[in-house]
Parts: C-alpha cells; structure tokens; sequence
C-alpha cells in the first residue's frame, strides 16, 4: 500500500479520492466521457478511466483541481503518474475549454449507444453534462427514442403514490365505506320494523272503530 509520507506534501490539499462506481461513465476534463475501470495504486488513489481503449486516471473533481493549483512534479508523486503526463494535464487546464458550435451547416454527431443508455436512466441535465450536448438536444433524442418527458417524470413519480400504498388506502377507503353501509342497513331495518309497527297499530285501530260504528248504525230491536 503506498505512503503517503514518501511523495512531496501538496500545498493546496488535501484532495481526497472521490465516491465512485464502476462501469460508470462520468466526463474527464483531458479526454471527454470516460468508462471508470479501476483505481489506481498511488499515495492518493484514484479513479482509472477508460476510452478509446487507453486506460488513464480520470481528471476531474480533486485532481482537476490539484493539476490547475499544484506543480507538475507535487501532482505526479501524488497521483503516481509520469512527470510528463502531468505536465500535459497542466499545458490542457491552461487552455480555455471550448466547444464547437453547431450550426445548419454542421454535420450531425451521432448518438452512441452508451450515450443513449444514460438517458434512458439519468436526468436531463445530467445527461447533458455527461454527453456534452445540450438540454434541448437531449429532450430530442429521448422523444426519438419513445421516452417520457423528463421534465415531468420526478414531478409525477412524486405525485403518485405506490402501489403498497394505493392498496392499503382502497382498504381503507372500502372498511369506512362498508361501516357506513352497514350502518346504514340497520337504521333502514329499524325505519322499516317502526312502519311495520306504526302500520299494524293503525290498522288494528281502523277495524276497531269500524265495529263501534257498525254498531252504532244497526236499529234497535222492540
């Protein structure tokens, strides 16, 4: 394991090795968007990259930062790289970053598969970091590609319950429901023996005073 006692001290640090995931893809400052491999064995370990098959450490975060603050010589004992790949990473920072500018005239660049997998599974704005393209590009390709509209999608996702929840609130929803009805099944029943009641007593009460009246109507016999 390398010591970090034995390489020069930086002057700027510390820089720290970065969380990371292998077979992801993230974007070196040098080389553009790189697959992460590995991790290298150094005094400060960090992430190797891949691409066009060339396998080299990844500068971006802390390096990046390191490269543009520290000298040639701190940043290649450091990292454990050549004295000439850090000053090549230097002469590069030293450059404005620029991008070409698309024009109608322009040939179209081509997505590649890599690119359009992490559109099926990032956001749009970090798809657009990772693939060096811009936003309204990226919301292009994914109507192309028959993708929803990542605009919406988080908003959405948050708005919809799950589908443990949505289960657990129909139950809910179904015990208050069928309470109310059986409560509402017995007050019926007991409207209805109360008519039943009222009924009979007004219909014994009808017959009894039918009989005096009869009663009362008949002529009295001499």
């Amino acid at each position: 394991m390398p010591n970090m006692s034995e390489a020069p001290k930086p002057r700027f640090g510390p820089y720290l090795t970065p969380v990371f995931a292998i077979g992801t893809f993230v974007e070196c400052e040098s080389r553009g968007l790189v697959e992460i491999v590995g991790l290298s064995e150094a005094p400060i370990r960090w992430p190797i990259g891949l691409a066009n098959g060339e396998r080299q450490l990844v500068m971006y975060k802390a390096l990046a930062r390191a490269v543009r603050l520290e000298t040639p010589a701190i940043v290649a004992a450091c990292f454990g790289v050549p004295l000439e790949v850090a000053e090549s990473w230097q002469r590069h920072c030293q450059r404005p970053r620029s991008r070409k500018k698309q024009t109608r005239a322009s040939l179209p660049v081509h997505w590649k598969r890599e690119e359009d997998e992490m559109l099926m599974r990032l956001s749009l704005s970090e798809a657009a970091r990772l693939t060096g393209r811009t936003i309204t590009a990226v919301r292009k390709r994914r109507r192309v590609l028959g993708l929803p509209d990542a605009r919406f999608t988080e908003a959405r996702a948050s708005r919809v319950p799950s589908l443990a929840a949505q289960v657990a609130d129909v139950r809910q929803r179904f015990a208050a429901n069928y309470t109310a009805l059986n409560a509402s099944v017995q007050k019926l029943q007991a409207a209805c023996a109360y008519a039943k009641t009222n009924a009979a007593y007004w219909s014994a009460k009808n017959r009894q005073v039918s009989k005096q009246t009869v009663g009362q109507s008949k002529p009295a016999t001499s």
